[in-house]
């Protein structure tokens, strides 16, 4: 497979077509909503632009990579053109595409993208879910391409992996926002932090996360958290605080 269209142009549809670009892949079109986008994108991988859905030419793979609730949108107003086609999406389930193609799938790298970072490919896993073998076989070799970590996962399985990528990514990194904000409230840099946490991401790769659990919570310090809380003047900050502190000391042995 390596005449493709991507259909899509934001942060993983961008990333996945420069490392075909960069891998000896033709991506014959761009299609985007905004025409705009899909030229910027299209620039960066010697590809054709387009926003009119009746203009897709024929390729080996489709890849939808849109957001969740435009997916269906798409399969149902490009189901007569196209055949081999997956989504990118971790929790949208296989059955978006109901019985309309020959071979249709699910291509999920789990990772989170931004345009403008620097990534290795090979390291992300890939989940991979196909409607019958064949493709399944086909997607598995196309995959080898990105990453050395290919995983078969069904849409149950997808959407529990990235319900847990949403609290150890998205509500992590929500976590670093509070603490800049509460830092900076009193003059202190957010970096004095990163050696802490990188020592956090660094056990966790040996330990299961349950048996590394630190702080006043783990301890049942009451007086320290007692402390904590009074120091806390945003109410949403200081809920966010008592309910994570309930959650541990709840599942602290």
């Amino acid at each position: 497979m390596k005449n493709i269209i991507l259909i899509g142009s934001g942060n993983v549809a961008t990333k996945i077509g420069l490392f075909l670009f960069s891998n000896g892949y033709k991506i014959t079109q761009v299609w985007s909503r905004k025409i705009t986008n899909a030229k910027v994108l299209s620039k960066k991988i010697n590809s054709y632009p387009i926003n009119n859905l009746s203009k897709i030419k024929k390729a080996d793979l489709y890849i939808i990579a849109v957001k969740d609730d435009k997916i269906e949108y798409l399969v149902n107003n490009i189901q007569n053109k196209i055949n081999n086609v997956v989504h990118t999406s971790g929790s949208t389930s296989i059955n978006v595409f109901g019985n309309k193609f020959k071979n249709f799938g699910v291509f999920y790298p789990l990772q989170t993208f931004k345009k403008g970072n620097t990534l290795n490919m090979k390291e992300i896993p890939i989940c991979i879910e196909a409607n019958n073998e064949n493709f399944q076989k086909k997607l598995m070799d196309f995959a080898s391409n990105f990453s050395n970590n290919i995983n078969l996962i069904d849409s149950h399985q997808r959407n529990i992996i990235h319900l847990a990528a949403v609290f150890s990514c998205n509500f992590t990194n929500h976590m670093f926002t509070i603490s800049q904000k509460l830092l900076e409230n009193s003059n202190i840099d957010f970096k004095i932090l990163i050696p802490l946490i990188k020592q956090t991401i660094l056990q966790i790769e040996k330990k299961h996360p349950s048996q590394l659990q630190t702080g006043p919570a783990a301890r049942k310090d009451l007086k320290t958290i007692k402390n904590h809380l009074k120091s806390i003047s945003d109410k949403e900050v200081k809920e966010i605080y008592h309910t994570l502190t309930n959650s541990i000391m709840n599942n602290e042995k």
